[in-house]
């Protein structure tokens, strides 16, 4: 069953649930368990046979509620077997039937027309009746709220992230703790907290959500595929989060896999990727409105053929009868042209939209490879020229003291701009290595992994070779949860390389306190955490994506090139990790670098 019918169906077929007096009855007992299985099952035949004899049993003894109730596990069946046109027409057929009675089932008639409308890709109509359903629904039915709650938070996930956390919020006051449905709320929010690219607020929603796995294991699995999957984007780890998304899984439907697959190649830099799979997000919709509209017309033709049956019945009757007969079918006839026309014109445009859309993307892609290689070339001249003008212009004037005559110096001060001169000529052999370095970092594609290193020792002896560059100006300390004997398979090199960065960095622009390293395990020991914490300046919030950008320096001034910190996320990602910054941290910078055991 697709998950986005799952929670709707489980609510109605639960609360058609049999009494103490029914489940006495033998006969009934068998009809209602015979009921329930055929309900996952594609007979159809035999499920309405065994629907039609439950709503007689339920009339019979004047039980409306439960009557329409079964009448809603068949819309329900039916939008799940794609009879859409026939759901809808029940739909409306009962909401006729209610308003002639006076019934209070109006909020469940709209949910299953809303997730009529989820399930085609409909955003505009499915709000609506869901919509409509809360507005219909008694604010004490809890368990009716709950669903339609549930279901408009999985709507506004990927359109309006913020809207569907605050809906997801209201499902949460109203579920009790010990329910199945306050893990419905708990996996909402995993899944709210990846469009909205919150990691704490997921941290927060999987701590919750592994808690109910330990407390009841043997509630069902849903969830655990959409929270796996939102765990590995947010590790770096995006190759596992692709190929749970390629699974067979009633957490996702082909709408959500392409959202969420957008989502990830965003965040691995990938644009190329999604807009890719933008187009097949929009090829998927186009589909099932297609499919929407073509079954819409079989069950027009089959209308047609009995209204055709019923006119050669008629015909002995009376003529005019056969007149009324033959203008209705001209009429279906003329709108199934006009229709199978309007299809066809459709059709046509999209594919022409499709194919200017397809250019224009491409145009501006290029554009936008072309504006970042001529920003790239003036940004690397103009950081080189920044870097090596000071040293030249040094070693140029002394170079004309020492040569010229008219000069009389004395040894010392030959001696002193000789130095200088050796000095700055360094200093600029090392802006040479450091970029050789940073050319041969950046044509890597991958690490090999085959160093086996103990996580407490790495640490201090990373600290012991800062303390050479401190030299006792600032406290130095080092924190860990691990035991002496954790180990990690990894690249010692581009450890080292990232961890020298991370503290270099620290101790550039901290003048007093202390520089901090800790080392945290994860709740499922599939990660190590190492945080770099400091006392100096910061880092203001609109410069901490800025800051691992190519030549980007928040001070202008400061000595490098601005490449040191994107170096090492690109090092952080081939080790099959990741680093980011602390954003709650105010008393200096703290950054994370995140790689797997």
């Amino acid at each position: 069953m697709n998950y986005k019918t799952f929670l709707l169906s489980l609510m109605l077929l639960l609360s058609i649930a049999a009494t103490a007096k029914e489940q006495k009855d033998t006969a009934f007992a068998n009809l209602y368990r015979k009921y329930f299985e055929l309900y996952a099952d594609s007979n159809e035949a035999a499920f309405y046979d065994a629907s039609e004899k439950l709503k007689a049993y339920y009339l019979e003894r004047n039980k409306q509620d439960s009557y329409y109730k079964v009448c809603l596990n068949e819309i329900l069946y039916d939008t799940e077997h794609g009879k859409t046109y026939r759901a809808i027409k029940k739909c409306n057929s009962i909401l006729n039937d209610v308003e002639k009675e006076g019934s209070k089932h109006y909020e469940i008639v709209y949910s299953a027309l809303g997730n009529i409308y989820d399930m085609r890709g409909n955003y505009r109509l499915a709000m609506k009746y869901y919509n409509d359903a809360v507005k219909a629904c008694s604010p004490k039915d809890t368990a009716a709220l709950a669903t339609i709650y549930s279901r408009i938070a999985s709507l506004q996930a990927h359109r309006e992230p913020q809207k569907a956390w605050e809906m997801n919020e209201r499902l949460g006051k109203i579920v009790k703790r010990q329910s199945a449905d306050y893990k419905v709320y708990v996996v909402l929010k995993g899944e709210i907290a990846f469009y909205l690219k919150d990691r704490k607020r997921f941290e927060k929603a999987y701590q919750e959500y592994l808690e109910i796995r330990k407390n009841r294991p043997n509630l069902d699995v849903y969830g655990k595929d959409m929270m796996d999957m939102v765990y590995a984007s947010f590790q770096g780890d995006y190759e596992t989060a692709l190929k749970i998304l390629s699974r067979k899984s009633t957490d996702f439907d082909l709408l959500d896999r392409c959202d969420m697959r957008i989502l990830i190649y965003e965040m691995m830099g990938n644009r190329q990727k999604a807009l890719e799979e933008v187009a097949i997000r929009r090829d998927i919709r186009d589909s099932l409105n297609s499919d929407m509209l073509f079954e819409s017309i079989n069950e027009i033709n089959t209308e047609m053929g009995m209204n055709k049956m019923k006119e050669e019945a008629s015909r002995k009757e009376a003529a005019a009868a056969k007149r009324q007969n033959v203008l209705l079918i001209t009429a279906i006839v003329l709108l199934l042209v006009a229709l199978g026309l309007v299809v066809s014109r459709n059709l046509m445009r999209r594919h022409m939209q499709k194919q200017l859309v397809k250019k224009n993307k491409e145009l501006e892609i290029a554009l936008l490879r072309a504006e970042e290689s001529d920003r790239m070339k003036d940004s690397f001249i103009q950081h080189v020229s920044h870097e090596i003008r000071t040293p030249l212009n040094i070693i140029t004037g002394y170079a004309q003291v020492v040569t010229n005559p008219d000069y009389k110096l004395s040894d010392k001060e030959r001696n002193r701009i000789l130095g200088d001169i050796s000095k700055n000529t360094k200093e600029i052999t090392y802006i040479v290595n450091e970029l050789l370095e940073v050319a041969e970092e950046e044509s890597k594609q991958h690490y090999q992994k085959d160093d086996c290193i103990s996580v407490n020792a790495f640490c201090q002896h990373m600290m012991a070779q800062a303390e050479k560059e401190n030299q006792g100006r600032l406290e130095m300390k080092f924190n860990t949860e691990l035991s002496d004997d954790f180990s990690i398979h990894s690249n010692r090199r581009a450890m080292e390389k990232i961890m020298e960065q991370l503290l270099s960095n620290a101790m550039k622009f901290t003048q007093e306190g202390y520089i901090a390293l800790k080392v945290e395990d994860s709740p499922d020991h599939d990660v190590v955490r190492f945080i770099v914490e400091d006392t100096g300046i910061g880092i203001a919030d609109k410069h901490h994506e800025q800051v691992f950008e190519r030549f980007y320096k928040v001070d202008a001034f400061k000595q490098g090139f601005g490449l040191g910190l994107t170096i090492s996320r690109k090092m952080a990602i081939l080790l099959g990790g990741g680093i980011s910054i602390d954003k709650e941290y105010t008393s200096g910078a703290r950054f994370f670098l995140i790689l797997p055991v």
